[in-house]
C-alpha cells in the first residue's frame, strides 16, 4: 500500500483554497436554525460527488431530529436537524476507511465554506432511520448532521484542544511547513474529541501521523485531510501503512 495511496494527486490544491480557510471557522454544530436552501443543497450534492476518494461514497438525505437522539439523548443534544450526509465505504479495506475520513472532512469543510455547519456522528445515530440504500459490501461508517447554524461561529474559536506539543512532542524542531500541518491536525474533529493522533519525525522533512486502534482509522483520515489542506501548494507525498493506522507525509 505504501507509495500507492490514491490520496496523492487526487485533489487540485487550487480548488481547495476556500476549504483551507474553512478549517479555521469550523466547529461542531449540533443546533440548527434551518435546513440548507436549495442552492446550497445542490452545491452539497456536487461536493459529495467531487470530493469522495475512490472506494467512498457520500449520500445526502432528509431526516428529522430523532435520527440523532439515541440513548435518550444523553450523549449529544441536537436541535432541528433536517438534513444529513452519510459517509459510506464500498469495501472493508483499511485504506478505504481512512479515505472515508478524508472525504467526509473535505465535504464537511465545503459545507462550512457555504456558510453551513455540521457534526460528525459515528456511532450514536439510529441506523434503522437512516433510509439510505446501501449495496452489497457497502457500510455507513458515519453520518454528518447538516444545516444552517443556530449561532454562526465567530473566529477566533475557543476550542478545547490539547497543547500541540502533546500530540507532536518534536513540534519546535520541525520545519515551518510541518508545524503548520501539526497545528491543522490539532484543530481537526475526532471521535468524542479524543484527539488520538501522535505526530513524530520520520526524517528531516517528513512526519508520521498515527493512531493506536483500528477503530480510529476514520479519525486518521480526518487528520490527513487537514494535513493536505495545511500544505496548500507545497508538494508532498503521502504513504499509508498496511494497517491503516499510520501515515507518513514527506515534503518534496
Amino acid at each position: 500500500m505504501a507509495g500507492q495511496w490514491n490520496l496523492n494527486g487526487y485533489y487540485d490544491p487550487a480548488k481547495l483554497t476556500d476549504l483551507y480557510e474553512a478549517v479555521r471557522r469550523r466547529e461542531s454544530t449540533r443546533l440548527f436554525a434551518a435546513a440548507p436552501c436549495a442552492e446550497k443543497w445542490n452545491a452539497l450534492l456536487s461536493a459529495a460527488d467531487s470530493l469522495a476518494l475512490p472506494g467512498v461514497r457520500i449520500a445526502l438525505g432528509i431526516c428529522d431530529n430523532s435520527l440523532f437522539q439515541p440513548l435518550f439523548g444523553l450523549l449529544m443534544k441536537f436541535e432541528n436537524v433536517q438534513r444529513f450526509a452519510a459517509v459510506i465505504t464500498q469495501d472493508a479495506q483499511a485504506e478505504t476507511l481512512v479515505n472515508a475520513g478524508v472525504s467526509g472532512e473535505m465535504f464537511m469543510l465545503r459545507a462550512v465554506a457555504l456558510g453551513l455547519g455540521g457534526c460528525w456522528v459515528s456511532g450514536t445515530f439510529k441506523r434503522g432511520q437512516v433510509g439510505i440504500h446501501t449495496k452489497d459490501g457497502e457500510k455507513i461508517v458515519s453520518l454528518i448532521a447538516l444545516g444552517v447554524p443556530k449561532r454562526m461561529p465567530e473566529p477566533p474559536l475557543a476550542r478545547k484542544r490539547k497543547p500541540v506539543t502533546e500530540i507532536c512532542p518534536h513540534y519546535e524542531e520541525m520545519p515551518p511547513a510541518l508545524r503548520e500541518v501539526a497545528e491543522y491536525i490539532r484543530i481537526a474533529p475526532s471521535a468524542v474529541n479524543l484527539q488520538p493522533w501522535r505526530i513524530t519525525p520520520a526524517g528531516e522533512n517528513a512526519i508520521n501521523i498515527a493512531v493506536s486502534l483500528p477503530r480510529l482509522r476514520l479519525d486518521l483520515g480526518i487528520a490527513m485531510c487537514h494535513a493536505l489542506l495545511a500544505l496548500g501548494s507545497t508538494p508532498a507525498q503521502f504513504m499509508l501503512d498496511e494497517t491503516g493506522m499510520s501515515a507518513t507525509l514527506t515534503l518534496l
